[in-house]
Parts: C-alpha cells; sequence; structure tokens
C-alpha cells in the first residue's frame, strides 16, 4: 500500500527509475493535448511491457549523471487535476480500456490545500494497447518507444501462450539481505509464477553458468560449466523399513496467477561480490523465456 512516509523513504534511499518505476513531476500533469497525450503513452507503454508503477508528484534531479533520481516531492494540485479527471484521460485514450488501473491519491500537508500526489499502478496487459494516435507502446530503459509491428503481435498472443515468471524468497529475508549483501551464506528458494491466462502443464527450467559462477554456489553442487534443471514435476515416495523409493512421479499443474516452488539455490556472498551471472531457461509446452541476473540482481 502506497503511503506518504513510502514516498518519502523512496525519495531518501535514491531508488531510481526502471522499467516498472517512473517518476513525474507536476508539470506532467496538465490540460495541454500534449501532456495528456504523454500520460496515456506512458500508462499505455507499462500495460504493453511489464506492468509498473508511475508517481505523480515526484520531481527528478536535473544534473547531469542523477537525471532518473527522485529529488523531492512536487505535489499536484487536485482542485484543478481529480482523480477522476486522471482516470477519464487515461481511460479516454486508450484502447482497449486497461482494467484494473489503481489511482492512490496521497494528500500532502493541510487537507484544505488539496495538494497530493497520484500513485498510478498499471498491470501488466493481457492484449495490446493502443494510443488515439494510432500508435503502440513499450517501456525501454527510462522511455516510452513505438512498437515494431512484431512486437504488437507478440503481446497479442499473450492470451493464447503460456506466460511463466521466476521470483524468489530468501533466507535471509530480501530486505535484511538489501542492507547485507555481505552474508556468507544466502539461500534461494525458486519459484515459478503462472502470469498469463493458461495453466500451465509442463514446465522445464534449465539453470546455467561457467566456472566463474560455479564455485560461488554451495547447492546444488556445481562444477565447471554447468546445467541443472528444475521442473513441476512431483515424486511420490513410499518408505519401507530404511529404504525409501520413488513410485510415481507427475506433473503438477500451475494455474493462472499462482506460484509453485521448483527448486533452491544457496550461493556465497562472492556469487555478489564477483558479480557472477546465473541463467534461467524456462520452457513450457509453447513457450520459451530466457532470463538472467548478475551480481546482486540476483537480491533485488
Amino acid at each position: 500500500m502506497w503511503t506518504l512516509e513510502k514516498i518519502k523513504q523512496h525519495i531518501e534511499d535514491g531508488i531510481e527509475e526502471n522499467i516498472h518505476l517512473d517518476y513525474k513531476g507536476a508539470g506532467s500533469i496538465a490540460k495541454s493535448g500534449e501532456k495528456k497525450k504523454e500520460i496515456s503513452k506512458d500508462v499505455s507503454a507499462f500495460a504493453n511491457s511489464d506492468g509498473g508503477i508511475i508517481i505523480y508528484g515526484v520531481r527528478e534531479f536535473d544534473e547531469a549523471g542523477k537525471t532518473h533520481l527522485p529529488e523531492k516531492i512536487d505535489p499536484i494540485d487536485a482542485n484543478e487535476f481529480s482523480k477522476e479527471w486522471l482516470e477519464q484521460i487515461i481511460n479516454s485514450t486508450i484502447s482497449p480500456t486497461i482494467p484494473n488501473v489503481l489511482i492512490t491519491p496521497i494528500q500532502i500537508g493541510n487537507k484544505e490545500d488539496n495538494q497530493v500526489i497520484y500513485v498510478v499502478e498499471i498491470p501488466k496487459g493481457n492484449t495490446a494497447y493502443q494510443m488515439n494516435d494510432k500508435r503502440y507502446y513499450r517501456r525501454y530503459n527510462f522511455q516510452s518507444i513505438a512498437m515494431e509491428d512484431w512486437e504488437i503481435k507478440d503481446i497479442i498472443n499473450r492470451l493464447s501462450k503460456t506466460q511463466v515468471k521466476l521470483h524468489f524468497t530468501y533466507m535471509p529475508p530480501k530486505s535484511f539481505l538489501e542492507k547485507h549483501p555481505d552474508m556468507p551464506v544466502i539461500g534461494i528458494d525458486v519459484w515459478a509464477y503462472n502470469s498469463g491466462n493458461k495453466v500451465i502443464k509442463y514446465l522445464d527450467c534449465y539453470i546455467t553458468g561457467n566456472a566463474d559462477t560455479a564455485k560461488n554456489i554451495n547447492k546444488p553442487y556445481v562444477k565447471g560449466d554447468f546445467e541443472k534443471h528444475y521442473s513441476n514435476i512431483v515424486e511420490r515416495e513410499a518408505t519401507i523399513g530404511e529404504d525409501t523409493f520413488v513410485i510415481s512421479s507427475e506433473r503438477e499443474v500451475i494455474l493462472p496467477r499462482t506460484s509453485r516452488i521448483i527448486g533452491h539455490l544457496e550461493i556465497s556472498n562472492l556469487f555478489i561480490q564477483e558479480e557472477n551471472t546465473i541463467k534461467f531457461q524456462l520452457s513450457t509446452e509453447d513457450n520459451v523465456k530466457f532470463v538472467e541476473y548478475k551480481g546482486k540482481e540476483i537480491i533485488k
């Protein structure tokens, strides 16, 4: 949940803009045609990418080298630009309408002054969203850029193909690791999240790395250029006396909007310090995805 304290913490910690986060000063909201176009362009770009958050009412630094860092709160006059006005701009200039866009007004100062920050949370879309200029946009680094034809078709296919994403849980917890990445050993549970609308029946995850990476992975045991396999296969075991036997194995489906643990890693802090790279290939019955993490990205 977004609060004024959370916004201030983002500024204090210098949380940089990224593919999922954008800061906009008060001047980004205006009634001119160009400003309205920018609002719709940015919102549709997030929906056409991986979803994300736009914070209207936080100004970035102007100086070189800090242009994507939050500088200070720059509130919006809600008497002139209400939440309903912002919703109307988004809904009337993007086709089809993006479902479940959430706008949270955060009050600044006296309630009578009606100065606010608007936090706009945009989900990842299940189709391609077009602006009323007849173009499609996506996020790239810190920008919203026009999409190529093949990218538009790929997004439209989200409804017809399985979609899977990785996420991780940690021991110690992530909040602790971000402040103390020098922990001797970091335990990582690898989760597969079904972000699409189709049931995933078959999932195979191949984890690869080189010899430098291997020496900083404690579990599973790997050596040299390695490849490890995780999947949604669950083995059924039976114990007779002191012996345990696998009596059957089956694929446990992953339903839409649910997650399943598919594996576990233990890395040393040298993985982060030496900026080792680990790669994941995620294969389902109708889709393949590649992701990689380098150094501290693994705990971001």
